[in-house]
């Protein structure tokens, strides 16, 4: 019987300790972004700027949270700009973003142009969400780097949008 307690003990302590958010390192042909937790992954076809493309995406729930990575190839890099616009307008469209705040990515990258943009609005369900949402050019393919939730903090933010390595 005390063996059964202890374990029943050891096992709420165990569960008390573990962390909502634990980070891990998560490749995406090309790109590596920490997560809070173990990706789920996906491949489509999406249609942006009249160009179909190949989209491979790595996303997960943690702490209230959605986390994902995405990346779409480019035939042609001179497609870039027109596809990036049109993935952010679908992006802000889907999730009716009432308000929005863009800034440049931080300097120093490996990449070719990167864009952040912070916004709100309401989910399919119309509940409040809040997103920070990244886009990044290397020529050959964009990937974009979102977290979507409620309200978002910190904990939830810096981590993934600072860690972000080109391959």
């Amino acid at each position: 019987m005390r063996l059964h307690a202890f374990l029943v003990v050891a096992a709420l302590v165990l569960a008390a300790c573990s962390p909502t958010l634990n980070w891990r390192a998560v490749p995406l042909e090309g790109l590596t972004a920490r997560l809070p937790c173990k990706p789920d992954r996906a491949q489509r076809t999406v249609r942006l700027a009249e160009t179909d493309l190949q989209l491979a995406m790595a996303g997960c729930e943690a702490g209230g949270g959605l986390f994902a990575i995405s990346r779409v190839p480019l035939a042609n890099a001179a497609q870039s700009a027109a596809i990036l616009a049109a993935w952010r307008k679908e992006t802000l469209r889907n999730m009716a973003a009432a308000t929005m705040q863009e800034r440049e990515f931080p300097p120093g990258a490996a990449w070719s142009h990167a864009v952040m943009v912070s916004a709100q609005g309401q989910r399919p369900d119309g509940a409040a969400v809040q997103a920070q949402l990244a886009w990044i050019t290397t020529g050959a393919e964009i990937f974009h780097v979102a977290v979507y939730a409620p309200r978002l903090n910190s904990d939830m933010t810096d981590i993934l949008f600072s860690d972000l390595q080109l391959q």
